[in-house]
């Protein structure tokens, strides 16, 4: 029998608000709390005054001031249990993940489907930890 979803505390970062608003109500709707912030500065801010306590960043790889690479590499620095998916419309296609020092970090293909989110968000909640180079990620 699966695990059944875990609901968490996830930081929407995305500088446009018709997309964290559409983000909001889905994670809302699967029972998450949804925190959110325009752009990586603002979102690193938001951890930073949280000490840390997000179970999941989802974050727009291209934004000002701070964007989603750079606020994933500072993330798997200061607080390197938080997972932290990566969302561009950018990405080209095959690209599902990509490597930030020893971290792979997933990244989830703008437009998605909210099952696909749904999918990817329980399981980054299930394994909490991002895998490491040379290590393998858990299975369900």
């Amino acid at each position: 029998m699966p695990e059944p979803a875990r609901c968490g505390i996830i930081l929407v970062v995305d500088d446009q608000e018709s997309v964290r608003a559409v983000l909001r109500r889905q994670l809302r709707d699967r029972g998450h709390t949804v925190l959110e912030a325009a752009d990586g500065a603002e979102g690193l801010h938001l951890v930073r005054r949280r000490n840390g306590a997000v179970d999941l960043i989802l974050s727009d790889v291209a934004m000002p001031q701070m964007n989603g690479t750079e606020l994933a590499t500072v993330i798997g620095v200061e607080f390197p249990d938080i997972p932290v998916v990566l969302m561009s419309a950018f990405t080209p296609a095959g690209v599902a993940r990509v490597g930030l020092s020893e971290s792979i970090v997933p990244v989830l293909r703008k437009p998605f489907d909210p099952v696909e989110l749904a999918d990817l968000v329980a399981l980054a909640l299930q394994h909490p930890v991002a895998p490491r180079a040379g290590h393998r990620a858990p299975t369900p």
